[in-house]
């Protein structure tokens, strides 16, 4: 069977750990070169050894998704290694401090990360694609966006949000350029962050998921792969729940 990524090289960040790795691994299966970014350098090491391990390519740069200036530095790497034509904008942190007592250094911290870097770092491929001709941009956004969380602080919920805006006006702006910007929403997905939840907390959530379980890092890499193959290429400024059912819109 044909991979359905082949020839095309995809950027990813949040790609040490979670639904990051899902997505760096299953594009890697499916023929894609891939760029990864993390803060956590062993695993982004390991990471790209199981890809290669896998006779995929694989290149990656450490570094923190809440720095601006990083946005450019990780673009001129990616381009050292192949020009992207896909990005996978995964990083993004969470904070449980409530209205009153969330600082604007906390409230930075998060719109920075989830925000404000993936439209730094959309700028540098969006040039790219445009020389180009084409490319497609998956944002990893959250059921939050559409849907109050109150697990976690309001600005986790903005930020992610505001990805879902980004998306559309990104698809509305570029979209008669070859250019394409989708993001996902996943609902309650097991990952560490999860395993950390008391079983009470677990079982509550399962009891409001129709499917009646936790959704997996491979559930949202599966629907990543088909937002950046061609599989979509009829589907632009879209936010799609992948939550089990637990909310619908």
């Amino acid at each position: 069977m044909k991979q359905i990524l082949t020839g095309k090289t995809a950027l990813i960040t949040g790609a040490s750990s979670g639904i990051g790795k899902a997505i760096a691994c299953r594009f890697a299966q499916e023929g894609a070169a891939v760029i990864l970014t993390g803060r956590r350098q062993d695993r982004l090491e390991a990471v790209s050894q199981q890809i290669r391990d896998m006779g995929g390519k694989c290149a990656y740069l450490a570094g923190d998704c809440g720095i601006p200036a990083f946005a450019q530095e990780l673009y001129r790497f990616a381009c050292t290694f192949e020009v992207p034509d896909i990005l996978v904008c995964s990083a993004g942190i969470a904070l449980r401090a409530p209205t009153l007592e969330m600082t604007l250094e906390q409230w930075n911290q998060v719109m920075d990360v989830n925000l404000t870097f993936p439209m730094l770092l959309s700028q540098h491929c969006i040039r790219g694609f445009l020389e180009k001709g084409s490319g497609k941009i998956v944002m990893i956004s959250s059921t939050a966006a559409k849907n109050v969380n109150m697990g976690a602080s309001p600005s986790y919920g903005a930020s992610k949000a505001g990805m879902v805006y980004l998306t559309r006006h990104f698809a509305s702006e570029f979209g008669g350029r070859g250019i394409y910007c989708n993001a996902i929403c996943p609902g309650p997905v097991d990952t560490e962050i999860t395993q950390t939840w008391t079983p009470e907390h677990r079982q509550k959530v399962l009891s409001s998921l129709p499917l009646g379980r936790m959704g997996t890092p491979d559930d949202i890499a599966n629907c990543a792969l088909f937002l950046a193959s061609g599989m979509s290429d009829y589907i632009n400024g879209e936010s799609i729940l992948v939550n089990g059912g637990r909310y619908m819109d």
